[in-house]
């Protein structure tokens, strides 16, 4: 008798909900997979969007450090940058079912964060790719509020991850 293979609809529907285009430009070496940067993606919008479209962009520090300095004014590489292509709108399903944006990460300058935070490496790239996708989809820190409200919601996200909270 021939085993047959199971088949999981979950991920065929998953790939139709959300579309990740990665692209690698930096020259580190001791990166994530693309298929983790597409699950803490997933894990972080799938509650708040049913469909979405993201670009994932590493750049090595002087990329990096260029779109901030266009697009914040800072002159230094960052470790996340997000860009909702629906900017400063905080659209549910209801509203628009798409999510379109880019996350920028410098995976230099998230590498130099973990070890100097005592951080695992792996930890801090989930929690800067979650902290990434919650600013696509509109949440924000700027008051102390919002920032309360942001980091309750990626510790919470973390820790379905089995990720210790960062703002520890």
């Amino acid at each position: 008798m021939k085993k047959q293979t199971k088949h999981f609809p979950f991920l065929r529907i998953q790939q139709q909900r959300f579309a990740l285009s990665y692209i690698n430009e930096s020259s580190a070496t001791d990166l994530p997979t693309e298929k983790q940067f597409y699950q803490w993606i997933w894990h972080a919008l799938k509650n708040f969007y049913y469909r979405a479209e993201i670009s994932l962009v590493l750049l090595d520090e002087a990329a990096a450090r260029q779109y901030n300095h266009d697009y914040r004014g800072k002159d230094y590489a960052t470790n996340v940058l997000s860009f909702a292509h629906n900017e400063g709108e905080f659209l549910f399903v209801e509203q628009d079912d798409v999510l379109r944006g880019d996350l920028i990460i410098c995976p230099r300058v998230v590498a130099k964060e973990a070890t100097e935070q005592g951080k695992a490496l792996h930890d801090h790239y989930a929690h800067l790719v979650i902290h990434g996708t919650l600013h696509l989809i509109g949440f924000d820190h700027m008051e102390d509020d919002e920032a309360e409200e942001m980091e309750n919601l990626e510790t919470e996200l973390l820790a379905q991850l089995n990720i210790v909270n960062p703002y520890e």
